[in-house]
């Protein structure tokens, strides 16, 4: 007689048996089911025998395999995050890494790529969340009466009173635009203060010594817990929402009129001559973007009040041709991490959750299927000795990610904290 079929079973088995080994059986009271689960027995091939899985053991499988098919719970005032790398595919394209030669394919792939954008983070089952998101959450912060917006006002005001000469040291300026909100933002973030900036690097080395950094195996039985991760993406997609090209579409926005006015004005009713000053200007700016930085435009367009408008942002002084210059090689930790970062005005929502939302604004349900925030490598942590050295080869240690480690602005934090209450 055939043997009974059931769908996705290994995985099933997979599933049902984490929850078990993990203070799940606790959370069954029904004896019928109990019973059920200890009769399921393997075949003569070590694979669960289908024959042997009640319908109420499947449909509690079943039950368990869609919690994990559907993304993490999601409240305010919870830090949430993945359960399995299934659930995490519901935001990310994953590939799993668990061999050195697996490893060493990419390592040397991807440590030449340009362009693209690196987050390496220790645990895998971690979510998107800044470090000031998992503060305001944990701490409950949000029960001091004051808002989210006027935190981060108070992390600008303060970082800034305390570190602006260093800032201005670094960049060799002196004017009102290396004290933007994001360039301080940036300071502190990269100086152990938590921030609303996610930290990126075009780096993959650098990514992935954070992915190692502070590396904890997995005392468990749940396969996610196996792995670290390193996230990403081409700058070209984080491009849309910088806020560098807002600005750029707004005074392209202003020139035209403007250079369209001039024209007018010097061809002096002459068509021909009008027809040929269009001509010889066309593409030209009005207005000089190498004067732009420190104009006091920047330190106005990065307000906090106005950034809490912009669900994400993205901000890299990579392009310095363009003249919109944010001040974020303030830091030696940042250069030396070739450090970019995204802004995410949420208080609680992690930074694929706010992308998914806005992807699926005005999608039909099959076009909101397709999303996903980003790629990322779950790399097994069996393989952190293997990755060490690969990194200290390539000169990419403790001490050049963090040249100034005597510069610790967890202060800045604490002060606010304290204001709030």
């Amino acid at each position: 007689m055939a043997k009974r079929e059931i769908s996705n079973l290994d995985l099933k088995i997979k599933l049902t048996n984490e929850y078990i080994d993990n203070g799940g059986v606790e959370q069954i009271f029904d004896a019928g089911l109990l019973e059920d689960l200890i009769n399921v027995k393997s075949g003569a091939d070590g694979k669960v025998d289908p024959d042997t899985v009640s319908t109420r053991v499947n449909a509690f499988m079943l039950g368990i395999l869609h919690s994990h098919s559907t993304p993490p719970f999601f409240h305010p005032e919870h830090v949430s995050e993945y359960k399995s790398t299934l659930q995490k595919s519901n935001s990310f394209v994953q590939s799993n890494i668990d061999t050195e030669e697996q490893f060493d394919k990419i390592y040397e792939e991807y440590k030449i790529k340009e362009n693209t954008l690196f987050r390496g983070q220790r645990e895998a089952k971690w979510r998107l969340y800044s470090s000031l998101q998992r503060q305001w959450i944990t701490e409950k912060l949000f029960e001091n009466g004051g808002t989210y917006q006027r935190f981060v006002e108070q992390l600008v005001e303060v970082g800034n009173q305390k570190y602006n000469q260093q800032i201005k040291e670094l960049l060799k300026a002196n004017h009102i635009d290396t004290e933007n909100p994001i360039s301080i933002l940036g300071y502190l973030q990269h100086h152990g203060c938590p921030t609303p900036l996610l930290d990126w690097t075009y780096k993959f080395q650098n990514a992935l010594y954070f992915a190692m950094d502070g590396l904890k195996s997995n005392p468990g039985t749940i396969e996610i817990d196996d792995y670290c991760s390193v996230y990403f993406l081409k700058e070209k997609y984080f491009e849309g929402g910088s806020l560098r090209k807002i600005i750029e579409k707004g005074l392209a926005a202003v020139e035209e009129p403007v250079l369209r006015k001039l024209i007018t004005k010097f061809s002096n009713g002459d068509e021909e001559k009008r027809k040929a000053m269009q001509k010889d200007f066309a593409g030209r700016k009005v207005f000089d973007r190498s004067r732009i930085n420190g104009s006091g435009l920047i330190s106005h367009m990065t307000k906090i009040e106005y950034l809490m408008n912009v669900p994400i942002a993205y901000f890299s002084d990579r392009e310095k041709d363009s003249g919109i210059l944010f001040s974020l090689n303030n830091s030696k930790n940042i250069l030396n991490q070739a450090g970019v970062f995204t802004w995410n005005s949420d208080s609680s929502k992690p930074i694929e959750l706010v992308g998914d939302e806005s992807f699926k604004k005005g999608k039909t349900n099959d076009e909101a299927k397709n999303y996903s925030f980003c790629s990322c490598f779950n790399i097994n942590k069996k393989l952190e000795k293997h990755i060490n050295e690969k990194l200290a080869a390539d000169g990419i240690t403790k001490d050049f990610i963090y040249p100034t480690p005597d510069i610790n602005a967890w202060d800045i934090f604490d002060s606010c904290k304290q204001s709030e209450k």
